[in-house]
């Protein structure tokens, strides 16, 4: 425990090779070990050393094998690392010990969505919806993906809508149903959304872009110049 709390203290201090010294020292099965292990990776990982983050948490693994986080955080630094086929092979992993956890399909979706193979991605998500209805991520994701890909545009509408449900101040769900209107051709539709995302989050580049194009498909070229400079 003081080990931990003294990894913190440094860490907090910006000390960080103390901080992982004592990280280091906190073993399993203290209640503290996961924790550790964590800041410990993540630190490493900040340090521009991936690998070695990569490495704590599969000595965590070996220690604690049934801990579905150790499979989530492994498979986050491959996914940084842009190594998808790896990332997806830990994470198929952990459903071996959970076959049910959501956030390991969610991650999965993400993954096979980044390696360009977006029927799968479709898949990972509606299995996160059969475990968790109302899970706002996943019906977003399944709607914008629907959305940009041109198919099934309704159930996209409908799936975005419930996510704003959810959560109805949050700019990137707001971003995806005015990105179904514009897919439907309801371009004033989409103007209106979008210009309430765009004053949620300023200063994302893809809800930028979408104004440039909404803008360019009701003629006013100098405020599509405006969103896409």
């Amino acid at each position: 425990e003081l080990n931990y709390l003294a990894g913190v203290a440094y860490d907090g201090m910006k000390k960080v090779p103390l901080a992982l010294d004592h990280f280091a020292k906190v073993t399993y099965p203290s209640r503290f070990y996961e924790n550790a292990v964590a800041n410990r990776a993540i630190l490493l990982r900040d340090m521009g050393k991936l690998d070695q983050s990569i490495a704590v948490v599969r000595q965590a693994l070996v220690n604690d094998p049934h801990n579905v986080n150790y499979f989530l955080y492994l498979g986050s630094f491959y996914e940084e690392l842009e190594r998808y086929d790896e990332a997806l092979e830990v994470l198929v992993q952990g459903l071996s010990v959970d076959a049910k956890n959501a956030r390991i399909h969610f991650r999965i979706g993400v993954i096979q969505d980044k390696a360009g193979r977006r029927n799968e991605a479709i898949e990972a998500m509606q299995q996160v919806l059969r475990i968790q209805p109302d899970d706002a991520d996943a019906l977003n994701y399944l709607g914008y993906t629907y959305a940009d890909m041109g198919i099934h545009l309704n159930e996209a509408q409908s799936l975005v809508q419930r996510a704003l449900t959810l959560k109805p101040d949050d700019g990137y769900i707001t971003d995806s149903l005015a990105w179904v209107f514009y897919k439907q051709g309801r371009y004033e539709e989409a103007l209106k959304w979008l210009l309430k995302a765009v004053q949620i989050v300023p200063d994302d580049a893809v809800i930028l872009e979408h104004l440039g194009d909404v803008y360019l498909k009701l003629g006013n070229k100098d405020k599509a110049l405006k969103y896409y400079r």
